[in-house]
């Protein structure tokens, strides 16, 4: 796993590693503030009440909830834009890596999109319905490593594989040593929590579930071309 890390923090400096970066940081933008102003305009529906005190409280809860969602949410929704141009990312770490293997089968735009939505929407109703735990210290950190961390390992290995395999094939590749995979979403989990390293977290996780894939499926050796 600490291999794959590397490895795929090593090739940060890929143009197509940072074409990806910008491209999903654009959109996520995009996405937020729309949700902002979409949420500002609902809560404005709201009737006030005739109590100053209690409609001072909403608005704080309110407010916090957004801060609180955006925060833990953010890094979520960028893994899941990212998750649109995976075949940028994943063709140039096979291409520098693993040149002798067999290309990967391209995957319809429609077809990324939907995941990305089905993934985006999964993460959400998942957070969303344990969002009450994330208002308690401590605890709220293990609800959210050990949820987004399997919801991450799980999506992120499946979009790498089923590039070359049919869905069955993918299951049984994926509960090959899972263990290794859900420490590896674990640690994912934990980047996207640290400010501006959250950015290319995605990133470095779809280049790790790579090699990781990699290692499962089993690699032919470079070329004597190759290698001199």
């Amino acid at each position: 796993m600490f291999s794959a890390i590397s490895k795929a923090v090593g090739q940060l400096d890929d143009k197509a590693f940072r074409s990806v970066l910008l491209k999903a940081l654009a959109l996520t933008a995009g996405i937020f503030i729309l949700v902002g102003f979409g949420a500002s305009e609902a809560f404005s529906l709201v009737p006030e009440f005739e109590y100053g005190w209690l409609n001072t409280a909403i608005s704080f809860l309110a407010g916090l909830g957004f801060l609180l969602g955006g925060f833990f949410l953010f890094p979520l929704v960028i893994s899941a834009l990212i998750g649109l141009f995976l075949d940028d990312i994943s063709d140039a770490v096979e291409k520098k890596h693993y040149p002798q293997d067999d290309p990967a089968h391209d995957i319809p735009i429609l077809s990324s999109i939907w995941d990305a939505v089905k993934f985006l929407a999964l993460v959400i109703a998942c957070n969303i319905i344990v969002l009450p735990l994330y208002f308690i210290p401590v605890i709220n950190l293990f609800v959210y490593y050990l949820l987004n961390g399997y919801l991450i390992s799980r999506e992120y290995f499946q979009m790498v594989a089923i590039r070359h395999h049919d869905m069955e094939e993918v299951a049984r590749l994926r509960k090959t040593n899972a263990s290794e995979l859900y420490l590896m979403g674990i640690v994912i989990a934990f980047t996207l929590t640290i400010p501006i390293l959250n950015l290319v977290a995605p990133i470095i996780a779809t280049a790790a579930m790579v090699h990781l894939y990699k290692k499962r499926v089993g690699s032919k050796p470079k070329s004597r071309e190759l290698v001199t």
